[in-house]
């Protein structure tokens, strides 16, 4: 668990990617660390926090012991602002159905709601993963180089944690290749009634034209905005803009 910001102030609960971590929302805690109590959890088999058991990783959903460990966070909290993204952005939606008396209103950032993977074969995907994570774990330096070039408009801050975080997730959960409930993702989203805002951008994200024209339709109570010139880390592409939609929608919340 991490905690920042304001001890006095309402919670603020923040859902991390995937081989991210609860550290990386570095930008985010600087720019609302004083308006909230930010809790960040390391989800099962990143940064700190328990691995997968096998059983769990061989079971028919192993997220739903993620979701679970999540599920006992937010109680321990009561009734809080959630945050997520991509994986975390799916745990997010799945608390906000499930649990709305405890989830005041939730923020989805590009979340994991799609109905295969965009990026290709499953398999490939995954050892790619695996290998990527270990290359940034044995040069964390030249990862970080690599990142900031590829991504010039991340905030510097993000790019420390980043690294530390691919070297902290478990290789046995990204081999077995799951990330998202197995409950659908539209079962989810239909479900969802306390006040949502979904946010994404308009490159290389999750919720193509296609599906947030479905997660519309499923859901018109949503509030979504696209932030022009992002792709799937909405907040570190295009930090000003996502603040300039997210902040005063949270605010409005509480």
């Amino acid at each position: 668990m991490h905690e920042y910001g304001d001890a006095g102030k309402p919670a603020l609960l923040l859902l991390h990617g995937v081989t991210d971590s609860g550290e990386c929302f570095a930008d985010l805690v600087a720019r609302l660390g004083s308006s909230y109590r930010i809790v960040a959890p390391d989800a099962l088999a990143h940064g700190g926090s328990d691995r997968f058991t096998a059983d769990e990783l061989a079971s028919d959903d192993p997220i739903e012991a993620m979701y679970a460990a999540t599920e006992a966070v937010l109680e321990d909290l009561g009734p809080t602002l959630v945050l997520g993204h991509s994986m975390g952005g799916a745990i997010a939606g799945a608390l906000a159905a499930r649990r709305p008396d405890l989830v005041r209103a939730v923020v989805l950032e590009d979340p994991a709601w799609m109905d295969e993977s965009p990026w290709g074969d499953e398999e490939a995907v995954r050892r790619q993963r695996v290998e990527w994570t270990r290359s940034v774990a044995a040069d964390p330096d030249g990862a970080i180089a690599q990142c900031r070039a590829e991504n010039p408009t991340w905030p510097e801050t993000e790019f420390d944690p980043w690294a530390r975080a691919k070297a902290d997730v478990d290789a046995a959960f990204l081999s077995a290749g799951t990330a998202v409930l197995s409950t659908p993702w539209r079962e989810i989203a239909a479900a969802i009634e306390p006040p949502a805002l979904v946010v994404t951008g308009d490159t290389d994200v999750l919720l193509h034209k296609e599906i947030l024209a479905e997660v519309r339709r499923l859901n018109p109570r949503f509030e979504v905005r696209v932030v022009e010139g992002a792709a799937h880390c909405v907040r570190r592409d295009r930090g000003d803009a996502f603040h300039a939609v997210v902040d005063p929608w949270l605010a409005e919340q509480m």
